[in-house]
């Protein structure tokens, strides 16, 4: 297939485009700058000069292919915004393929246990925009539509858990909220990226969870944050926590446990993740270089 990449140069979207050339498809990657264009053309991929607001560029690229995946998001207060037109443009423009989206685990309802994708609830906060975007995917016209929803990602020195080890680091402290029995799902980014291809080769539509088999406590992930920090390990109040780290805090508080049982059945297993022992497992693995990460010396 002719795969149009949106964020190709970002974490996942790289990741994506790599495993999507290795199994033998044609890449082209969205890129908003000099930087973005160079790393695209690292990967193996066909730049194509635009951002997410650059939406006739969107459109053609969209329209010029076989599939999309999208994985760019903006950082600012007007992400669903974005997002939206952005989203709109490139299935407005297609008139048949395959377009998977990317949402997140807060679109499911909060729980220890690993849930079915159907077990939604409405989120709320910053990221009650997720629902709407996920439904325009999901109901667009004349495409083969899917949305991958990833938990925490992590991998190679980079995603959420990166940012975890840096603030560690320079708290002095990993934290986590009260007794840190609180569960998220995981998965290896290389692993995510699999799970991508799987669903845009397999004609599969719907929801997919895109998680390991066991989620992690809270204590246990703080355990190998502080680690690779080489800072020690503590609890603190939700309420002290989320005045100094915010709506991050609240996220870190919940419970975000997915069951990926729809992308088994189409064949996934994380392998990537399982042979390094989970996200404790790379976080504690000088060759994932989080601990480099912490003192500043990526890549």
């Amino acid at each position: 297939m002719d795969v149009f990449v949106t964020g190709a140069s970002g974490y996942i979207g790289s990741a994506v485009a790599r495993v999507l050339l290795a199994r033998g498809h044609r890449v082209r990657g969205l890129a908003r700058s000099d930087t973005a264009e160079a790393t695209v053309r690292a990967v193996g991929a066909t730049p194509v000069r635009g951002g997410l607001t650059d939406l006739a560029v969107l459109a053609a690229a969209a329209a010029a292919g076989d599939a999309v995946v999208h994985t760019a998001a903006s950082t600012g207060d007007d992400r669903p915004e974005i997002d939206a037109a952005a989203v709109s443009a490139m299935l407005g423009a297609m008139a048949g393929g395959a377009f998977v989206g990317t949402s997140g685990a807060p679109r499911t309802r909060s729980s220890r246990v690993p849930i079915l994708e159907e077990d939604t609830a409405e989120p709320v906060g910053p990221l009650a925009w997720l629902a709407d975007a996920e439904t325009r995917v999901l109901t667009a016209d004349r495409v083969r539509a899917a949305v991958v929803r990833p938990p925490i990602v992590y991998g190679d020195g980079g995603g959420p858990v990166a940012g975890l080890v840096r603030q560690a680091r320079a708290d002095g402290a990993a934290r986590y909220v009260d007794t840190g029995a609180n569960c998220w799902s995981t998965v290896h980014v290389t692993d995510l990226a699999e799970a991508y291809a799987l669903i845009l080769e397999s004609g599969a539509t719907g929801v997919f969870h895109a998680a390991e088999a066991s989620p992690v406590a809270m204590s246990e992930l703080f355990s190998a944050v502080g680690a690779a920090a080489d800072v020690p390990v503590m609890s603190w109040p939700l309420t002290e926590a989320l005045a100094t780290h915010g709506p991050l805090a609240g996220f870190l508080a919940m419970d975000a446990a997915l069951d990926a049982g729809r992308l088994r059945a189409l064949g996934w297993t994380p392998g990537f993740g399982d042979a390094l022992g989970g996200i404790s497992g790379a976080l504690r693995n000088p060759a994932q270089r989080y601990a480099r990460e912490a003192l500043g010396l990526m890549p």
